[in-house]
This record gives structure tokens, C-alpha cells and sequence, in this order.
């Protein structure tokens, strides 16, 4: 069943939420058991960060609670939840299976995921080339695509560097299509946040590669990041390019009035906010009342991953969330090996890209969770 299910999220995170809601569906079985099974035999070892994942989702869950007259759809709102437990109770299936999966399978299931990056990104191409469109929306969304790839990209890249460590359950040719048509699909998605999220993510692959050479591209990259900034903030020409706007674009207007309504209703309600993922249901209100930009884009998220989280389970659910994100990281790193160098970018381009989009729709959470639980298994130190 465990592994029925990871085939359906490995076909489905860059391709598919239809795909995806089958993994959902048959993860949850044995996700019930082992974690019954841990419960009864008492053996339940997580992680510090686990313990700050499952006090954050029992505070969205009481967000909810408290303003569940205010949430038009309930249902949707708490099942958002599923994911954070999905991380939580990742780490009891995937422990056991990881120990008796082979490699050969698990090889098979990372060829399937391969796969349809393969797929996306040659559909991005075809989009591009022959639908005229601007940006691709690619085979689940413009922004779902772009930034989701853009983070998996930085952990496909450093799977490939340390390629001789991994052989037994990588396939490095697969590897090297995936990444340039991954990078090629994710281009063409013109996702700022998601491009200033991979290369702000470059350094830390290169150098847990090798330091001197992190150190010295890593600053060309930290350069060309300044130079794009600049141009965003000081710059007044136009140009075609998405990459090369300034601040007073349309689509940045939208976006910082978004920012501006989140970090009001956080002030009106500080401490469990309006309910997870429920900042929209507030926010024709308080463009209105506030007189704030873009009165007419009333209906979605803050365009910001830790604003929505704080605007939806207030402060408290903030301070748990940046615990839980925080103390991935320190295990990551202490952890060390594979584990650090596959983590660790994928993470900076997570908190960077999370500044300009809300990055947990069902795809990108999905593989969020996942990879969250997959390296806070305790496998032998520098694993």
C-alpha cells in the first residue's frame, strides 16, 4: 500500500492533482496503522521538529474552531491539515519501508518521478512553442509548476553531483534530462520568486559539493541576485522581460496590497487569527476599510507563505510554524551527508520563494511533507 502510494505521488507532484489525490488517498491507510502500531508497541521517536509540526496543526486546527461561522468552506480549510499529520506520520510508514523496500524499487519509484518532470517540462516547451501563450501554465498550474520545480530542482541537482554515493537508487542520465527540462519548464513559467528561490538555493548545492567552488559561484550568483534586485527597486525603464520589471508593476501592486492586508488582519486578531487559510474571507473588508491597492483582487491568498500563516492562526501559530521550519533545518544539517546537501537548498528556496507566493497548494505541500518526513528518519549519521 506504501508503495502504491508513493508511485501516485511520484507521477503525480509536477503533473497531476488528480493523480496526486490518490496518493493522498492510499497514504492515509497505512499512515492509520503505523502509527496505531507505535502507539501500542510505545515507540513513539520523532524529531524536535516534528513536536512543533503537530502543535502548529492542533493550533490551525483550533483556529478553525474559534471562527468556524467565518470559514465559507470548513471542510476545505481543515482538511489542509492532512498535510502537516502527513509529515508527522510519514516518519512512522517511511522508516519501515525504507528498511525493507530495495533498492531496485526504490529506484523504480525515483525513475517514475523522473519521469514526469521529463513529461512536464517537455509539455512547458510545447506550450511555449506552439500555444502562444506569454507563460506556460505547464500541467498543473503557472505558479504551482514554477515554484515547485524551482525547489526540487536544487535537490535534483545536488542528487547529481553526489551521484557516486547514490548510484544504487539514482539514475543519473534520467537525472540530467530531468534537470534540463525541469529548468527549461520552470523558465518558462517567468515565476520570479520561484527563479530568485533556485538561485539563491545554487550556493548551498555547490558548496556541500565542493566548498571553494560553492564560495566563488556562490558569489556570482549572490551578484547577479543584486543586480536583479536593483533593477526591481531603482530601475524605471520597461522591458519584455518578467525578470527585468521594476516595483511598480501591476502584478507587484497586487501583490504588496495583499501583503498589507495580511499584516492587518494579523493586528486584528494576533493571537489565533481568522482561521487557517482563511485570510481570504477577510480581505474585500479590509481593502475596503483601509482604502488599501487593488480593492478589486479580493479573493486570495496573502502572496506570502508566513503572512497567510500568521493572518490565519495568528502569532501563535507563526512562532510554531517558524519552530518547526527552523528545527528541520538544524537536523538537516547536523544530520549532515546526503541528507544536508539534499535538504538544505531545497529549504532556502522555500523560505525565499515563500516571500511572493503561498506555496502550500496540494502539490508543492505534498512534496514538502514528504521530503520533510523522508529525512527525519534516524538513519545512520552522514546518510
Amino acid at each position: 500500500m506504501t508503495t502504491a502510494a508513493l508511485f501516485f505521488l511520484a507521477a503525480g507532484i509536477l503533473t497531476s492533482v488528480s493523480i496526486l489525490s490518490i496518493y493522498q488517498i492510499l497514504f492515509a491507510i497505512p499512515l492509520a496503522y503505523f502509527i496505531f502500531l507505535a502507539i501500542k508497541e510505545k515507540n513513539i521517536q520523532l524529531p524536535k521538529s516534528a513536536w512543533f509540526l503537530l502543535a502548529f496543526a492542533v493550533v490551525a486546527g483550533l483556529s478553525l474552531v474559534i471562527n468556524f461561522d467565518l470559514v465559507p468552506r470548513p471542510s476545505k480549510n481543515f482538511g489542509r491539515i492532512k498535510y502537516f499529520l502527513y509529515g508527522i506520520g510519514g516518519i512512522f510508514v517511511l522508516r519501515v519501508w525504507l528498511n525493507e523496500a530495495s533498492d531496485q524499487l526504490k529506484k523504480n519509484l525515483v525513475r517514475v518521478f523522473l519521469f514526469s518532470m521529463i513529461v512536464a517540462g517537455l509539455y512547458c516547451c510545447w506550450e511555449f512553442f506552439f500555444s502562444g501563450k506569454a507563460r506556460v501554465k505547464s500541467l498543473t498550474d503557472t505558479m504551482r509548476y514554477g515554484y515547485g520545480s524551482a525547489m526540487i530542482l536544487l535537490s535534483l541537482l545536488s542528487a547529481l553531483l553526489h551521484r557516486e554515493k547514490i548510484k544504487h537508487w539514482f539514475d543519473f542520465k534520467m537525472g540530467a534530462v530531468a534537470f534540463v527540462l525541469g529548468f527549461v519548464g520552470m523558465y518558462l513559467t517567468y515565476t520570479r520568486g520561484g527563479l530568485l528561490g533556485f538561485l539563491c538555493g545554487i550556493p548551498f548545492v555547490l558548496y556541500f559539493y565542493k566548498p571553494k567552488l560553492g564560495l566563488t559561484l556562490g558569489g556570482l550568483a549572490v551578484l547577479g541576485v543584486l543586480g536583479l534586485g536593483s533593477i526591481y527597486l531603482f530601475g524605471s525603464g520597461q522591458y519584455e522581460s518578467r525578470f527585468l520589471t521594476n516595483k511598480n508593476n501591476p502584478s507587484d501592486v497586487i501583490r504588496r496590497s495583499q501583503w498589507q492586508a495580511a499584516i492587518i488582519a494579523t493586528k486584528e486578531k494576533p493571537i489565533l487569527g481568522w482561521g487557517l487559510s482563511n485570510f481570504h474571507s477577510q480581505l474585500k473588508r479590509i481593502k475596503t476599510d483601509y482604502d488599501l491597492d487593488a480593492k478589486e483582487y479580493h479573493d486570495a491568498h496573502s502572496h506570502n507563505l508566513f503572512l497567510e500563516v500568521a493572518s490565519g492562526t495568528g502569532l501563535v501559530g507563526l512562532a510554531l510554524f517558524l519552530g518547526w521550519l527552523i528545527a528541520w533545518a538544524a537536523e538537516a544539517f547536523k544530520h549532515g551527508g546526503m541528507t544536508r546537501a539534499l535538504v538544505i537548498p531545497f529549504g532556502v528556496a522555500l523560505v525565499v520563494s515563500s516571500q511572493f507566493e503561498v506555496t502550500f497548494d496540494a502539490n508543492n505541500a505534498s512534496m514538502i511533507f514528504f521530503l520533510y518526513a523522508v529525512s527525519s528518519i534516524r538513519m545512520p549519521k552522514g546518510s
